[in-house]
């Protein structure tokens, strides 16, 4: 176990662990001078002396020098009045440098050799030219330190908004870890104006009491949720959490009443006796919807019954009334070839969705027309003209003169030759009326 004094530098800030040494009676709130990295500081007892184990003393444990005497305040005094001025100083010289830095506060060490700049700033400032300048001023060590929107705030002291002196000068070892969430759980308005502090930040009040709300809140029923009350069920409108009661729309008389959380469970112990009870008896909802079932199958069996019955009686007298013999079918017939053809066609192809109806098909001519009228419809439009008629012998014809007789093919000095369409084209045999095709240019390639 290690002797150890709790040490603070300011009214606010983390306890430090120093060895007394030979002082003995050290009361919290007396003042010393301790050695620290950076020389001789003057310090507050936070707490007296105690043995603690070393395994919850962080790093070296420093000695205390001696209790600060008349002097040593004498010359903090002195000290402390040149901050206005170094501070004044300090301000002309940045806006010659033309530097984007706020300065907050100036201070010296105990001894005076150090003197420390605390500001503030959006992004990095590079201040190396200020530093050499206000060595040269001040002939004493310059430290700048670049602090946030809570330490200024620290610095500066102040009052809260609930009137009292704000919680990081006065008392707060460091600052808490806060997050909207606590405002929601606590039930508070999340307007910025309300929830934040001097500092812009949110409150580090927030924190204090957020463990007491939650382990409030989750012995009581939450906002919207169904209850049994002594006046009977309903719906949560409010939560008050630091009455512990809730506010209850009823589902009877639209009412709204308040109810503590030890009626609420009364209520609810009272109803779930009384429900088990009910099922212990038989009369719960689950055995009468049972009950029911039981006697709706009853009933259906002997309807069923009845429709039997009827149904001989109506085949009965279908037998007496009725003696002509029931209708032959029809005697079915050969099917054509063609008929034969187009049934395996649509076998083979009965592959296809049911959700879609067949095709027609027709016969091999008409699915060849119907093809060629698709393909080429300058030829269907020809053969719908009409024919073109002979006219009689003797005649007028359309120019005036008189037709000719028609000749005998036999004359013709080619009689001995085959027709035209014959020798052609092989395929028109037989059928001279069938029009010639005639024959596509090539296509030629664009260049």
């Amino acid at each position: 176990m290690t002797l150890v004094v709790a040490i603070r530098f300011k009214d606010s800030g983390k306890n430090h662990w120093y060895d007394p040494r030979n002082l003995t009676n050290l009361q919290a709130g007396e003042m010393v001078i301790v050695d620290t990295v950076r020389g001789p500081e003057l310090a507050k007892v936070a707490y007296p002396a105690q043995e603690l184990p070393p395994d919850l003393l962080e790093g070296e444990v420093r000695p205390i020098i001696r209790r600060a005497s008349k002097q040593d305040f004498e010359r903090m005094a002195r000290l402390f009045a040149r901050h206005d001025e170094v501070l004044k100083r300090c301000e002309e010289l940045v806006k010659a440098h033309n530097l984007p830095m706020h300065l907050v506060k100036a201070e010296y060490s105990f001894d005076g050799s150090r003197l420390t700049f605390y500001f503030t700033a959006d992004n990095r400032v590079d201040f190396r030219l200020l530093v050499r300048d206000l060595a040269r001023a001040f002939r004493s060590r310059i430290e700048l330190r670049q602090i946030g929107a809570r330490d200024e705030a620290r610095l500066l002291g102040g009052i809260g908004p609930c009137g009292r002196i704000l919680c990081c000068a006065s008392f707060l070892p460091d600052y808490a870890r806060v997050s909207i969430k606590m405002a929601k759980d606590q039930d508070l308005p999340l307007n910025p104006a309300k929830i934040s502090g001097v500092c812009g930040r949110l409150l580090c009040c927030l924190s204090y009491e957020h463990q007491q709300y939650l382990d409030m809140k989750a012995d009581l029923p939450a906002r919207d949720s169904w209850v049994q009350t002594p006046d009977g069920p309903g719906e949560v409108v409010t939560v008050n959490v630091l009455r512990e009661s809730v506010l209850v729309r009823l589902a009877g008389s639209g009412m709204e009443a308040e109810y503590t959380r030890a009626q609420i469970s009364q209520a609810t112990d009272v109803v779930g006796s009384i429900a088990r009870q009910r099922n212990q008896d038989g009369i719960t909802p689950h055995t009468r919807r049972a009950s029911e079932d039981t006697t709706g199958a009853e009933d259906e069996n002997d309807l069923a019954v009845l429709d039997l019955l009827d149904d001989e009686a109506d085949l009965i007298s279908l037998t007496v009334d009725d003696p002509d013999p029931p209708l032959q079918p029809a005697p079915r017939t050969k099917p054509d070839r063609h008929e034969r053809k187009g049934s395996a066609a649509m076998g083979q192809r009965s592959t296809q969705p049911r959700g879609k109806p067949a095709p027609e098909r027709g016969t091999r001519g008409e699915r060849t027309e119907r093809t060629e009228r698709r393909r080429h419809p300058e030829r269907t439009e020809r053969r719908r003209r009409p024919e073109r008629t002979e006219p009689q012998p003797g005649a007028p014809s359309r120019t005036g003169g008189k037709s000719r007789p028609p000749s005998d093919p036999s004359a013709s000095p080619r009689s001995g030759e085959p027709k035209r369409h014959e020798a052609g084209n092989p395929s028109n045999q037989g059928n001279p009326d069938k029009p010639r095709r005639r024959r596509r240019p090539p296509r030629r390639n664009a260049e």
